[in-house]
Parts: C-alpha cells; sequence; structure tokens
C-alpha cells in the first residue's frame, strides 16, 4: 500500500526517507530510466488526450514500486505537490527534500538536488547539466488555487471528441489545463526550466505534481461513480478503455486504461482524499420562461436537466446576447450524445428541434468561443404539432427497412405482447447496430440491451416477454455511425 501525503506535512524521517529513495534510484539509473520513459513517448500518445491520466498514474505506480525497494518501506508513498498551499516559500521547497527555486541563470544550488549532486538527462540518456528552476517567469506567476481546482472537479464527462486538447465539456482537458483555469499544465510552467520539456522528470517534483493530478481525478472518481473513463471504444488507437498504452511495459499491472482505474485496488490511498457531494443540476421545466445563467470563468459547461413526459416535438433554446454551443444527451443518460448545435437561434443563440421520446435529459451549455464569458437564459418548450408517430413492429409481421441517416441518430419502435412467451427483435443488414428494448407500457424502464448478439454485427434480443407494449431503440454502435438496418420481431 502507498499512502500519499501532502508534501509540506511530512515530517523530517518521511523526507529523509523519500530523498534517499529517489537519489538510490538515481545511482542505480533506475531514475533516469523514468525520465526516458516519459521523453520518448509520443506526445500525443500521453497528452492532450484521454489517456493523459491513466498514463500517469501507471508511471507513478511504477516509480512508488521503485522506492519501495530500494526504502524497504512497502507504505512508502510518492507525496503529492498541494498547489494551493505549495508556494515558493513552502516547506516543500526547503533544503531537505526539494531545494528551493534556481538562481539568476535558473540553477538550483540548494537541496539535494542541486548542482554538483544532481545531473538531468536529455531523451537520449546523456548528461545535460544540472537542474534548472525559474519559479513564476514563464507567464504564470501564480498556483492553482483551491476554488480552481473545486470548479474543475465539478466538470462532466471524462472526456468528449475529438479526443485532444480541443474536448470540450472534458472533466480529463480540464484537469489536464487546455482549457478551464489551467491546473496540470500550469504546475509545469510555475517551475519552469527542467520541468518544460518532455525530460520534465528530470526534476522530481514532477512527481509529486501529478501525484496531485492523480489526487484530484481519484477524488472525482469517488465523487462520480457512474462517470467512466471515456472513449470505451471509438477513439484513435490508445486511447480507449481496452487499448495498450503507449511506452508502457508489461509489469506488475496492466498497460491499459482499464487496469488502473481503480485507485483503492492499486493500493493507493490519499491522505486527506475528499467525497465532495454531486452538484445539484438544474432543472428545466418544459413551458417555463427562460433560466437565467451565465459562463462566469473560461471553459465552464452548464449543465441543466428537463422531463419529457411523453413523446413529441420538443424545441431547447437560448436567448441573449453570448454566443452558446448546445449539447443534448439522454435519454435518461447523461453521457449518451443526441446532437449539438451552435447558431441555430436568433443571432448567435444556438436551438435544437426534435421529436424526443419520454425520459431524463440533460442539456450542457458552453460558450462557442473557450475564453469566453458570458450571459445567456436557456428554456424548452413542446411545440403543438403531432408528433410522427413511433413505427410499430407487427410480430411475425413484414421488416420495417429503415436507416441511421446521421450522427447519434436513434430510432424508436413499439409493438404489442397480447400472449407472454418467447419473442426476438432482430437487425439484418450490413450496418452494426445496437439495441435496447423498454417496457412494459413505458419508454423509461431498460429491460434488455444487446449489440452483436445477431449475424454479422447486427443486435439481437430474444427473451421472455409478458404482455404489454414495449418500445425498442436502434442506434449505430459507433457514436458517428451510418447507415441502412431492417427490424422484424418474431414469436419464440
Amino acid at each position: 500500500m502507498a499512502i500519499r501525503k501532502d508534501a509540506n506535512t511530512l515530517s523530517a524521517a518521511e523526507r529523509a526517507e523519500f530523498v534517499d529513495a529517489i537519489l538510490t534510484l538515481k545511482a542505480e539509473g533506475i531514475y533516469d530510466q523514468f525520465v526516458l520513459r516519459h521523453a520518448n513517448a509520443i506526445m500525443n500518445a500521453i497528452h492532450r488526450c484521454p489517456a493523459f491520466l491513466p498514463w500517469h498514474r501507471r508511471f507513478l505506480f511504477d516509480l512508488e514500486r521503485e522506492l519501495q525497494r530500494v526504502s524497504g518501506n512497502p507504505n512508502l508513498g510518492i507525496p503529492y505537490w498541494n498547489w494551493p498551499s505549495g508556494g515558493a516559500n513552502a516547506a516543500m521547497w526547503n533544503d531537505d527534500l526539494l531545494g528551493g527555486n534556481g538562481d539568476a541563470g535558473g540553477v538550483v544550488r540548494t537541496g539535494p538536488f542541486r548542482a554538483g549532486q544532481w545531473t538531468v538527462v536529455n531523451s537520449s540518456g546523456s548528461p545535460a547539466g544540472p537542474l534548472m528552476r525559474a519559479f513564476g517567469q514563464n507567464g504564470f506567476p501564480t498556483l492553482p488555487t483551491q476554488a480552481e481546482i473545486n470548479q474543475v472537479m465539478a466538470v462532466t464527462p471524462y472526456d468528449v471528441p475529438s479526443w485532444n486538447m480541443n474536448s470540450n465539456p472534458s472533466f480529463r482537458n480540464q484537469l489536464e489545463g487546455w482549457i478551464g483555469p489551467n491546473l496540470h499544465n500550469r504546475g509545469h510552467v510555475w517551475v519552469g526550466g527542467s520541468m518544460l520539456p518532455m525530460t520534465s522528470p528530470n526534476d522530481p517534483v514532477f512527481f509529486m505534481h501529478h501525484c496531485m493530478v492523480d489526487k484530484i481525478w481519484h477524488e472525482w472518481q469517488l465523487r462520480f461513480p457512474n462517470q467512466g473513463y471515456l472513449p470505451a471504444s471509438g477513439g484513435p488507437f490508445g486511447q480507449n478503455l481496452t487499448d495498450p498504452m503507449d511506452s508502457t511495459p508489461s509489469g506488475q499491472i496492466g498497460p491499459r486504461p482499464i487496469d488502473v482505474l481503480d485507485s483503492t485496488a492499486l493500493g493507493i490511498v490519499y491522505d486527506d482524499a475528499v467525497v465532495q457531494p454531486q452538484p445539484e443540476i438544474p432543472l428545466l421545466i418544459v413551458g417555463a420562461n427562460p433560466m437565467q445563467a451565465d459562463i462566469g470563468a473560461p471553459g465552464e459547461v452548464d449543465v441543466f436537466r428537463f422531463e419529457v413526459p411523453s413523446f413529441g416535438p420538443y424545441t431547447l433554446f437560448t436567448t441573449g446576447s453570448s454566443d452558446t454551443f448546445m449539447t443534448l444527451f439522454g435519454p435518461n443518460d447523461p453521457n449518451i450524445e443526441v446532437t449539438s448545435n451552435d447558431d441555430g437561434g436568433e443571432n448567435l443563440n444556438s436551438q435544437i428541434g426534435r421529436n424526443l421520446s419520454a425520459g431524463t435529459y440533460y442539456l450542457r451549455i458552453r460558450l462557442f468561443s473557450p475564453s469566453a464569458t458570458g450571459n445567456y437564459a436557456v428554456a424548452v418548450r413542446a411545440e403543438g404539432n403531432a408528433p410522427n408517430p413511433i413505427p410499430e413492429l407487427v410480430v411475425d409481421g413484414a421488416s420495417i427497412n429503415a436507416a441511421i441517416a446521421a450522427a447519434n441518430e436513434s430510432d424508436l419502435y413499439r409493438f404489442t405482447i397480447t400472449t407472454g412467451g418467447i419473442y426476438t427483435i432482430q437487425t439484418t443488414g450490413t450496418t452494426d447496430t445496437f439495441m435496447t428494448l423498454h417496457g412494459p407500457n413505458s419508454q423509461l424502464p431498460e429491460i434488455a440491451r444487446n449489440d452483436d448478439g445477431g449475424a454479422s454485427f447486427n443486435a439481437r434480443i430474444r427473451r421472455q416477454i409478458s404482455p404489454g407494449e414495449y418500445f425498442v431503440r436502434i442506434r449505430h454502435f459507433s457514436p458517428v455511425g451510418t447507415g441502412p438496418y431492417s427490424i422484424r420481431i418474431t414469436r419464440g
């Protein structure tokens, strides 16, 4: 078990133990191997991507095991750099732990990693001079505050397409620092010097810094237990849940994101991990006056929910002078994207109009520019026109030919069972379909789902069904996939 503590709270004995273990690994050449593992990884395979957090969690795990080996202490953990209390005058920068800032030329001349005692290496592993630091001299004079950390902690989901530095809303991207208040990136830039290039693990504060990043992810996972790692599939290779990550060797645990999602299972304990309550999601009432809201900080994303009582046409819209961007998720799942819109409303406002089946929907609103702030109002209204009827499947009747014509589209069907028994609902064709079954007599409860239970990539559900009205929803397995299919229900 690795017990990770705030670096500023370590006792003198704990500081000495950590420093001695780092120096021993350096003398063995093991420490420099970690520098090279990071330096020679593909930049966009371990940064600016979903694997950023699991890759570095595994990286920390591996170093921690080496520290435990050389120290003989199975509970030795990497201390974390608590940014809000970790400025230039913090105890962690004293001579008995990290040493302090660089001199006028940036050279670190204090502490155990000072010039003459510690030599950094370049990406080839060759000696490259002393450790360098330049606190607050590279455009970021301050470190992240607790309020900024709390802001990022409220963001969901974990990540979204395009799975890179432009992903929004994205907890990973906000924590990494490409949007929002800039947490991880700011720490590197604030230290400066040796913490700036891909050889940044040359500075031992790198590992304390990433322990803080990992601690925030750990607490976010506890706060949102239903918000899993994304993408599960369909993303770039090396980023999906079960893909091997770049420059991650086989070891005590696997090299995939799925292998490192549970900190507790890895034996990692943070001394003061706090589970914050999930924020209340404001409820929009269909037909009510627009709700006033604002984007108060760059990169902020607002989330609303609303209830659709029955199938029909609905319009979601914003008003005001801000250039809003709207994304709709559901039904009954805040991670399944239905559609999005930029300027479908008046001026630069967003607007979505479409038929919605009964259920709970989630609306995420941000501003089109990641750096913008501003006020807006948001509302949902039901339209008076009669909705398109839900196509009816007839047991043992003809197939219905249909198509997923646009990304994130889903088709809804209904059928009635008069005599209980075993029934089979299946698709045919060349499209990779995904099917969910709901009922009886309601579109809300999901009673079955299937991906490739039929021929080729077709979905197929066969189960005992009691009398009543049921609903089948068909979508493409890939969120961006399209294609034709046929669907039929038979008895038996």
